[in-house]
Formats: structure tokens, sequence, C-alpha cells
């Protein structure tokens, strides 16, 4: 599937600094890829240091983990801190 901006939320903090939370019933390996996140840049001011705390998978409950987002010129990739 594909990102969906209903789905994720500014919890706080400024721009390299922000902290989301992201709920998705694509699995981990969707959300990681690279790319998947670039509709965020627009949407949210994504950049690079900000953190997702993805909560993907079934029920978009199979799995937790914490993302730390870099944005290069608009392409957002993700790497797993769990």
């Amino acid at each position: 599937m594909a990102y969906v901006s209903e789905d994720m939320r500014l919890m706080g903090g400024v721009p390299g600094q922000q902290l989301f939370l992201y709920r998705s019933e694509d699995a981990v390996a969707s959300v990681t890829g690279s790319g998947y996140f670039d509709e965020a840049a627009i949407d949210y001011t994504l950049g690079t240091g900000d953190i997702i705390i993805a909560c993907t998978g079934a029920n978009q409950a199979e799995a937790v983990d914490m993302l730390v987002a870099t944005n290069t010129d608009g392409v957002v990739t993700v790497v797993s801190g769990t």
C-alpha cells in the first residue's frame, strides 16, 4: 500500500526534532522503504532527524518501530531504531 497522510500525527517538536505517530496496516518492510514518507515531507515538513513511532501490520498492532528520518531533497528514508 502507500503512505496515508491521515494516519500520521504530529505529537510535538520543531523541524528536525519532531515526534510523529504513524499507524498503518502496511507491513513494516513497506513503511521503511525509501520514499514511503516522501509526501510527509510536504504535509508535515518531515525532515532529517525527525522521529516516527510506527505501529504497523494487521490491526496496526503487529509491530511498533521507532524510525529516524533523513530527508534528502524531498526523498525521505528512515532507519529503525529498534
